[in-house]
C-alpha cells in the first residue's frame, strides 16, 4: 500500500483559513498540510566539478516549471529535464511558478487521473485525486524506485509545497512525471554507480538555465501562432456578428493562459464564442463576475481519519445563468471545461442590452495572468 504522510488537524486548519486565496484559483489545490512535511535541503551551487573522486553525496537542485505572469505564459517542464547522479544523491525539486504541479514516479504504473468521482454524498460528483494532491513518501525519503512515489501538489502560493526531496539507493533509469500535466511534463533521473563520471551540481545549474532559456525562445512564436488562430467573426442573417475568443494556446512545453484576443470590441445582439484549442494542457472557465465574489473551486470537506477529501465546487462545475444575454447581474460563468475530459469546448454568450466594460477571467488560473475585456459598443460602425 502506499504511505500517505498527513500533518496535525491544525494545520488543516490552516489550510482552511487559507480559502479564502483559494477561492480564486485553481492552482491552489495546494494544502496547507504540505508545508512542513518535506526537511528543506539548502540549495548550494558551489564545489568543483564531479568526478570519480568526489567525497561524499551531493544534492542537485531540479527546478520544477517557470512562468512570465505578466505575459501569461508557463513552461510545463523540469530544468533539467534529465539528470545523472551517482547513488547515495539527494535530488531536491523546487517550485517555479504558481500554477502548481507534482513530481510523481509511477514505478510502470498507469498515470493518475487528476480528477476523480466523489463518494456518493460527498457534495460533488468529483474531486482532487488524494494520491496526486498528497505526499506518499518511501520512508526517511530514500528510494530504490521499486515503489510509487509522489510530491503532493507543489507551487509558490500559500499552502503548497515549495520542494520536494529523494535521495537515490539505486542504479537504474527511473521516469517520473507532473501528474497534472501529463507525459508533456516529464523528467528522467538516472543513478549510476560511484565509479562513473557525473556533472557537478554547478553544472547542471548551467544545464537547467540553458534548457530553460531554450524554452523561452520558443514563446515568441507560440504567441504569433495564438493569434494567427483567431477566428474571424463571421455575420449572421440579422445582421449581428458572431465573435470567437480561444482559451488559452499550448504549443508542446510553452502553454499560454491567455484568451485571444484578450480585448473584444461587439455590440447589443451579438454573440460570443470561447473555444478551447485542440493542444490546450488545462482546463479553464470563461467567467464574468460583475463585482460578484468569485466562485470557489474547492470544497473541502473533513474526514475522520487522513486528508480532507477536496471536492470541486458544483457551481463552478456547471453553466451560471445558462442561455441568459450578458447583462450585469449575477455571475455568467462557463462551468468548467477540460481538453483532456469529455465534456464541453466551448461556451456561447450573447450580449444583451448592455454597454460599456466587461471583464473577465479564467478562475482557475487568473493568477496566471489569464483575464480578458470585452467592450460593447452602442452600436454598429460607431466604434
Amino acid at each position: 500500500m502506499h504511505k500517505l504522510v498527513v500533518k496535525a488537524d491544525s494545520q488543516f486548519k490552516l489550510f482552511d483559513q487559507g480559502m479564502s486565496n483559494m477561492t480564486k484559483r485553481w492552482m491552489v489545490f495546494g494544502v496547507a498540510v504540505l508545508m512542513a512535511i518535506f526537511a528543506s535541503v539548502p540549495v548550494s551551487f558551489a564545489g568543483a566539478d564531479r568526478s570519480t573522486s568526489a567525497a561524499g553525496p551531493q544534492t542537485y537542485t531540479v527546478v520544477v516549471g517557470a512562468e512570465k505572469v505578466a505575459r501569461g505564459i508557463d513552461l510545463m517542464a523540469f530544468f533539467p529535464g534529465t539528470l545523472l547522479i551517482h547513488v547515495g544523491d539527494t535530488v531536491h525539486w523546487v517550485a517555479n511558478s504558481t500554477e502548481f504541479h507534482t513530481v510523481t514516479f509511477l514505478a510502470g504504473a498507469p498515470l493518475l487521473a487528476f480528477v476523480v468521482p466523489a463518494p456518493t454524498g460527498a457534495g460533488s460528483p468529483v474531486m482532487v485525486n488524494p494520491l496526486a494532491a498528497f505526499p506518499t513518501m518511501p520512508p526517511k525519503g530514500l528510494y530504490n524506485g521499486a515503489t510509487f512515489v509522489n510530491s503532493g501538489l507543489m507551487g509558490l502560493a500559500p499552502g503548497q509545497a515549495p520542494d520536494f526531496n529523494l535521495t537515490f539507493t539505486k542504479t537504474g533509469t527511473f521516469a517520473y512525471v507532473c501528474v497534472v500535466h501529463g507525459q508533456v511534463m516529464s523528467g528522467t533521473i538516472v543513478v549510476v554507480a560511484a565509479d562513473r563520471a557525473v556533472p557537478s551540481p554547478a553544472q547542471v545549474a548551467g544545464m537547467a538555465n540553458d534548457q530553460m532559456e531554450k524554452l523561452w525562445n520558443q514563446t515568441e512564436q507560440a504567441v504569433r501562432d495564438a493569434n494567427r488562430s483567431i477566428q474571424p467573426a463571421t455575420q449572421n442573417p440579422d445582421g449581428s456578428l458572431t465573435h470567437y475568443v480561444s482559451i488559452g494556446y499550448s504549443a508542446g512545453q510553452v502553454d499560454l493562459m491567455s484568451f485571444f484576443p484578450t480585448y473584444l470590441v461587439v455590440h447589443p445582439g451579438d454573440t460570443i464564442v470561447w473555444q478551447l484549442g485542440s493542444t490546450n494542457m488545462a482546463p479553464h472557465t470563461v467567467t464574468f463576475n460583475n463585482g460578484n465574489r468569485d466562485l470557489s473551486v474547492i470544497t473541502v470537506k473533513p474526514q475522520p481519519n487522513g486528508p480532507p477529501l477536496l471536492l470541486l465546487n458544483p457551481a463552478m462545475l456547471m453553466p451560471q445563468q445558462p442561455g441568459q444575454p450578458l447583462s450585469r447581474t449575477g455571475i455568467f460563468n462557463s462551468g468548467f471545461m477540460d481538453p483532456m475530459q469529455p465534456g464541453p469546448k466551448s461556451y456561447t454568450l450573447k450580449v444583451g442590452d448592455v454597454s460599456g466594460l466587461f471583464e473577465y477571467d479564467c478562475i482557475l488560473h487568473d493568477a496566471n495572468g489569464m483575464t480578458g475585456t470585452v467592450f460593447v459598443a452602442t452600436k454598429h460602425g460607431g466604434d
